[in-house]
C-alpha cells in the first residue's frame, strides 16, 4: 500500500492533470456531436485548440443550439451557406483566452475578451467580448451574454480537458455587429424604447463624418437616448442647426483613452467623470441601485457592438447641461432640454427616423457621392461584399479605406432583420 500510494505520487507530479484531450472530451459528450462535427469542417482550429500555449475556455453549444443555427440572426446566412470563413469567425467567438471556472466568477458581470479578432465583427482592442456572469437562485446558474443582448444559459459547467474548461451552453454567442443593426435590432423589442430616433438623428445631415467614426472607430462607446426620450424634446431637437446637432450627438460618445477600451458598466466609477468625443465632460453617478450620466438614467447597459459597447437613456443629454444632477427617486428624470412634456408617447412621432439609413456609412461621403459600405448575409450566405459605382472616367478613386481594415460594417437590410427576428422567435 505504502508502494502504491508513492506511485500515485510521483505520477500526480509529473502529470498532475491526467485529463483528456479536447477531442476525447467532445466525443465523451453525446450532446456534442453537432459542436465537434462543426469544429471539424474548419481546417486547423482543433490543431489550434489542443496545442495552445495558455489554458483555454470554450463555450460550447449542445446540439439543439447547433440545430437552431439557420433561425440566428447573423449567425443563419453563414451556416445555411456553409461559409467556412464565417463559421470560423463565430467558432472563435466561442473560445476565451484563459480558465473561467464557474468558482472564478460572481454575480456581477465581467466581459471577457475572445479568440474573434475579425474586424467585421471585432474591431475592438484585445478581441471581441463575451459577458459572463453567475446568477443567483436556489441553483445558481451561469449565463454568457453577446451580440444583441442574447443569453447562453450554461447547461452543465466545468467540464475540464487537458488545455482547460468547457461549458455547455444552450444557444450560441452571438458576435457583435455595428451600432446602426444592433441598434435596429434593439428597436424591434419594444418600438417606443428603441434607437430609432437616435440612430436616424446621426444621418440627418450629408456630413456623415459622425456616423462613420461610429461605425468605424476602435473601442467606441455610445450613450444612446431612447425614442420617448428624443420624442420628449421635440421641436427643441429638430430646430437645431445641424452644427449644433451634430455637436450635441457627439456628447454622447466617448472613445479610447489611451488604449483604455470601451467603457463597459464593470468599470464605471461613482462621482467620476469621462471626455465625449465633444469636449465637454459627462459626469457617471451611482445611486438607488441605478447608474446616472449627469441627470439621465441608464435603462439598459452594456450593449455589444462590433466595435466597443452602448448603453440606453432615458433622457437626451446636453453639453450645455453637464451639471445636471439625478433624482434617483424618480422613475423617469425630467429632460434638461426643452420639452413638449406630452401626457403620451408615439413611437412614429419621434424625431429624425425618416433619415435611418439603409447603409452603414464607413467613410465620410465624397464627392462623387460614393459613402463606403458591406453587404453581410442576405442573398450573399453570408458572405462580404463590397460596393462601389463605376466612374465613366476610368480613374476610379480611393475609397478612402471604406473597407481595408474595417471589412465588414454592415448593410442595414430591414425587412431582412424583421423576418430573421420572427424566426429566430418562432424557433
Amino acid at each position: 500500500m505504502y508502494f502504491l500510494s508513492l506511485t500515485l505520487l510521483f505520477v500526480s507530479l509529473i502529470s498532475p492533470s491526467l485529463q483528456a484531450s479536447l477531442q476525447d472530451t467532445l466525443a465523451s459528450h453525446p450532446n456534442l456531436t453537432s459542436f465537434a462535427e462543426q469544429l471539424g469542417k474548419l481546417p486547423g482550429i482543433l490543431d489550434r485548440l489542443e496545442s495552445s500555449d495558455t489554458p483555454l475556455t470554450i463555450l460550447a453549444p449542445d446540439n439543439a443550439a447547433m440545430a437552431k443555427t439557420i433561425y440566428y440572426p447573423v449567425l443563419g446566412p453563414a451556416f445555411q451557406s456553409a461559409d467556412p470563413e464565417q463559421t470560423r469567425f463565430i467558432m472563435q467567438y466561442h473560445v476565451l483566452p484563459g480558465k473561467h471556472t464557474s468558482d472564478m466568477m460572481n454575480s456581477t458581470f465581467q466581459y471577457y475578451s475572445t479568440w474573434l479578432d475579425n474586424s467585421t465583427y471585432a474591431n475592438v482592442t484585445g478581441g471581441q467580448k463575451v459577458g459572463g456572469v453567475i446568477q443567483a437562485g436556489a441553483i445558481p446558474q451561469m449565463v454568457w451574454t453577446s451580440g444583441f443582448s442574447s443569453r447562453s444559459i450554461v447547461r452543465e459547467a466545468d467540464i475540464e480537458f487537458d488545455g482547460g474548461v468547457l461549458h455547455i451552453i444552450d444557444s450560441l454567442v452571438i458576435p457583435p455587429t455595428s451600432f446602426p443593426d444592433t441598434a435596429s435590432r434593439f428597436s424591434l423589442a419594444v418600438e417606443l424604447y428603441g434607437l430609432n430616433s437616435f440612430v436616424g438623428a446621426m444621418y440627418t445631415t450629408p456630413n456623415t463624418t459622425l456616423a462613420s467614426l461610429l461605425n468605424t472607430t476602435t473601442d467606441v462607446t455610445i450613450f444612446a437616448p431612447n425614442n420617448v426620450a428624443m420624442e420628449s424634446v421635440t421641436p427643441t431637437i429638430t430646430d437645431l442647426s445641424n452644427a449644433t446637432l451634430q455637436d450635441l450627438l457627439a456628447y454622447h460618445v466617448v472613445l479610447s483613452q489611451s488604449g483604455s477600451g470601451s467603457l463597459f458598466s464593470t468599470s464605471f466609477g461613482n462621482d467620476t467623470t469621462i471626455t465625449t468625443l465633444q469636449g465637454a465632460s459627462l459626469t457617471l453617478t451611482f445611486s438607488s441601485n441605478s447608474w446616472f450620466v449627469n441627470s439621465a438614467r441608464i435603462i439598459n447597459q452594456d450593449l455589444l457592438l462590433s466595435n466597443g459597447v452602448m448603453h440606453v437613456l432615458d433622457n437626451v443629454l446636453s453639453p450645455n447641461a453637464t451639471n445636471a444632477q439625478p433624482v434617483p427617486a424618480s422613475a423617469t428624470q425630467a429632460p434638461v432640454l426643452q420639452t413638449t412634456l406630452a401626457a403620451e408617447f408615439n413611437s412614429s412621432m419621434a424625431p429624425f427616423t425618416t433619415n435611418l439609413p439603409n447603409a452603414v456609412v464607413t467613410t465620410e461621403q465624397g464627392t462623387d457621392g460614393y459613402v463606403g459600405s458591406v453587404t453581410v448575409g442576405g442573398t450573399g450566405g453570408g458572405a462580404i461584399q463590397t460596393s462601389r459605382p463605376s466612374s465613366s472616367s476610368g480613374s476610379g478613386g480611393s475609397s478612402s479605406g471604406a473597407v481595408g481594415g474595417r471589412v465588414g460594417e454592415i448593410v442595414l437590410a430591414w425587412t431582412g432583420i424583421v423576418v430573421l427576428g420572427l424566426a429566430l422567435l418562432m424557433g
